[in-house]
């Protein structure tokens, strides 16, 4: 039988128990099964959907629910009902144990059906040997599945461990007895999923003559996983405790890759094994739970608490006394909330049987269930689908399934299903079926007897005595109140407090509470015995009457003044009563600092005080000022001229002679047209004569006047015309001619004026070749030879202009307005 233990994700549900009851729910569509839909009520609650159903399909769904009373309410949505016109339709509603209902004329749009129903299980087939491997408990009528939990004399027991490689789903085996050539076992290719991978199953079977294993492939790599990337899977037979059979060819070389057989094994009954003798009460430290054959039973077991670390251990107790009944919740999930289908999840404990589902919608649910704590339980994973679902669609959905077992203190005793899709799916549930027949199993633990040490006091005469604790901390107390010395009820409560309760609430201030004292203080609430007496004097030790002793001052003291007493000194004091000896004499003269004979040792104005006259006192110094008093340092002994805006100004010369020469700027070139003979500084106002035939219209510098004669010899060679003067005022009117001149130098010519009204002008060192386009590309004027453009008699707008000049092409764009 396979035995493993899966990890998985956690998905919840709902629940139907074994004392409840089911309904069986048939429906044959009409031609339109789109429209057709049911649900179930309790008390106005829906407890059941519809499945989705296929035109003219026959489908029976059934429903595990609580045994009460309950509403079908059968709906459709055109509201014709399932009956006659388009097909004959009809439902019905049936269980084991009385309910037998059915609408063979179901024709409007709702039809409701008010039904009970009675404790009652489902009819169930399976093996009911609880020796079997296979037994399922819930089973009611045995279908001659069950596996021999033991051989009967003259028969072999078998076991075979088959570990599959990376690719379960390639894998299959059929186990043949030779004596009736029909397999002990048979797995089909592909019946084996992702969930398998490198997994160990193991099956047994009894022979009694021989059995041939045949090993098959789909891929064609046998269990030679290692060869695509993979791991090796392994095959043993084993029989009395030896190995009679074992793959050594994993890549089925010898026929392909495909097919493995072993041939031919033959057994021999196993010598008896003696039986096992011992306790078999499970009440005796003694009990041997592989005994066969009872034995002496010779010490009953101790209960009691065995934990060391508790108050209440004892060290004679041979078995905890677990508690009991155990409050354990089962908690069901469906992550992907489209319900469990017909899938479920049973219960078992001892005689007592449980059954889990739940419905589309939710995505978990659980219930408290009260267990015994020393009896394993075991859970079965049902996996059923309904007539429309594939085996693959089947597979999916248990992958949302998961179950989780905790008790009350949180504790987790099962949990299967947890991350389903980690590692392509190992770890879902695995189904109660064949070959594998696998169950879960806990057992329910909530505690035991023993008590934690709990700590407090224990002394009843005590005020914090405990009735709840049961070890004593040495906390007991018996006068509680403020134990705090800077708090006022300290001082008034008349005891010394051996636990403070929290009484201590005004702080103390401590202080001479005699209004009457020097030191009273209004704040004070706990009298310090410190108060002193008022003693009135004055408190100034500078003063002349100053009284030590004195804590009050009562403002009779009279100050020491120092200072002059000579009434004939400068300084006398007229206030002082104590002479300082400072006195000073009278000093006279000029007491003004800012004079020129101030005195500095004067302290009495004598108005004898001059003002201070600057200038140069030198008496040879070209300035000198003989009413000076006072030298400034202007004594000059240079003459020359000080104007530094002067022709001649001299910049060592501190004192003027009226010699300076004033600037007179303009052209000192003598050989320009406007030559100054008074001018003695040059400016660059000179200019020449162009020396033009037609006379000096125009001089030189002049860029325009330079730019048009370059442009157009004719003006400098034979006459200032017209088109000379239209060149120059075009220059002026903002073109920048020094780089015209240079352009033109270099070849480019010049068309103006742009925009025109008519006639165009092209500036050029000879005559060029015209080509001009209008706006859409018409070709209007082709000249050869030309040095203007006349549009005078073409419309307004945008012309494009392609001139042929010094073997170049230039392009211009030209406006007429």
């Amino acid at each position: 039988m396979k035995k493993l233990v899966f990890i998985f994700c956690l998905f919840l549900s709902q629940l139907a128990m074994a004392q409840g009851s089911w309904v069986d729910v048939t429906v044959q569509p009409d031609n339109y099964a789109g429209e057709t839909s049911w649900e179930i009520l309790q008390e106005g609650d829906v407890v059941a959907v519809s499945p989705p159903y296929q035109n003219n399909t026959l489908l029976t769904v059934t429903k595990l629910l609580p045994a009460g009373d309950y509403e079908f309410v059968m709906m459709d949505a055109f509201g014709d009902g399932i009956c006659c016109g388009f097909g004959e339709g009809w439902y019905s509603l049936n269980n084991a144990c009385g309910l037998d209902t059915a609408n063979y004329e179901f024709a409007t749009a709702t039809d409701t059906v008010a039904f009970t129903l009675n404790p009652c299980l489902p009819v169930l087939l399976g093996c009911m040997d609880d020796t079997a491997d296979n037994y399922n408990p819930w089973a009611t009528i045995d279908n001659g599945s069950c596996n021999a939990a033991a051989c009967v004399e003259g028969e072999t027991f078998v076991s075979m461990e088959l570990t599959l490689d990376t690719w379960p789903g390639e894998t299959g085996f059929t186990i043949v007895n030779i004596a009736t050539g029909q397999p002990y076992a048979q797995v089909i290719p592909g019946e084996f999923d992702f969930g398998d991978q490198l997994v160990t199953y193991t099956y047994d079977f009894c022979v009694s003559l021989g059995f041939e294993l045949v090993l098959v492939d789909e891929y064609g790599d046998g269990l030679n996983g290692s060869t695509s990337g993979g791991e090796d899977g392994a095959c043993v037979i084993t029989a009395c405790d030896s190995i009679i059979w074992e793959l050594e060819d994993l890549a089925f070389t010898e026929f392909d890759g495909n097919t493995m057989y072993s041939g031919a094994i033959f057994t021999e009954p196993c010598p008896p094994a003696p039986p096992v003798v011992g306790c078999m009460d499970d009440d005796y430290v003694d009990y041997n739970p592989l005994a066969e054959v009872q034995g002496t039973c010779e010490t009953l077991h101790i209960w009691g608490c065995m934990d060391p670390g508790s108050f209440n251990y004892d060290s004679l107790a041979t078995i905890s006394d677990n508690n009991s009944p155990c409050a354990i919740e089962i908690m069901i999930e469906d992550d992907g909330g489209d319900g469990w289908g017909n899938s479920k999840l049973g219960m078992a404990q001892g005689d007592q049987l449980w059954l889990f589902t739940m419905g589309p919608g939710l995505f978990s649910e659980s219930w408290t269930i009260n267990l015994d704590s020393d009896e394993e339980v075991k859970m079965y994973y049902f996996q059923q689908g309904n007539a429309q679902q594939s085996a693959q669609e089947l597979a999916f959905q248990t992958l949302h399934n998961s179950v989780l077992v905790t008790n009350a203190a949180g504790d987790t005793l099962l949990s299967e299903g947890v991350n389903p899709f980690f590692n392509n799916g190992q770890g879902a549930l695995q189904p109660f079926g064949a070959p594998n027949w696998y169950t879960y199993s806990f057992t329910p633990y909530c505690g035991n007897s023993c008590e934690p040490f709990t700590y407090g006091c224990t002394d009843e005469s005590a005020q914090n005595y405990n009735a709840d604790v049961n070890t004593e901390d040495g906390s007991c107390y018996y006068q509680a109140g403020c134990t705090q010395a800077g708090y006022l009820e300290y001082y008034e409560q008349g005891y010394e407090a051996d636990f403070d309760n929290g009484s201590c609430e005004t702080l103390a201030v401590f202080g001479c509470m005699d209004e009457e004292a020097f030191n009273y203080n209004s704040e004070a609430n706990v009298d310090n015995e410190g108060c002193i007496p008022v003693i009135l004097g004055c408190m100034n030790p500078f003063a002349f009457n100053y009284l030590p002793s004195a804590n009050v001052d009562d403002d009779s003291c009279i100050p020491y003044i120092y200072g002059c007493t000579d009434p004939t000194a400068f300084n006398y004091d007229v206030t002082a009563n104590i002479d300082d000896g400072e006195c000073e004499p009278f000093v006279y003269g000029c007491t003004d600092d800012t004079m020129f004979n101030y005195n500095p040792l004067a302290n009495t104005d004598n108005g004898t005080c001059e003002t201070f006259v600057y200038g140069c006192t030198d008496g040879v110094a070209l300035n000198y000022n003989p009413l000076a008093n006072t030298l400034d340092n202007s004594c000059c002994y240079i003459g020359g001229c000080t104007d530094s805006t002067a022709l001649n100004y001299d910049s060592d010369a501190c004192f003027d002679d009226n010699t300076c020469i004033t600037i007179v700027e303009g052209c000192t070139d003598a050989t320009a047209v406007n030559y100054d003979p008074l001018a003695n500084v040059p400016d660059s106002s000179c200019y020449y004569s162009a020396g033009c035939v037609s006379g000096d219209i125009y001089y030189l510098p002049n860029a325009c006047f330079e730019w048009v004669i370059a442009a157009d010899p004719f003006c400098c060679d034979n006459t200032w015309d017209a088109t000379c003067a239209t060149l120059y005022e075009y220059c002026e009117d903002g073109w920048t001619g020094p780089v015209g001149i240079d352009e033109l130098r270099d070849g480019t010519l010049l068309l103006y004026p742009n925009p025109t009204s008519g006639v165009i002008n092209i500036a050029a060192d000879s005559n060029v070749d015209v080509m001009v386009y209008n706006n859409i590309g018409k070709l209007v004027i082709d000249l050869k030879d030309v040095n203007l453009i006349d549009l005078t008699m073409y419309p307004n707008g945008i012309y494009h202009v392609r001139i042929s000049y010094n073997k170049m092409v230039i392009n211009h764009k030209l406006i007429k307005n």
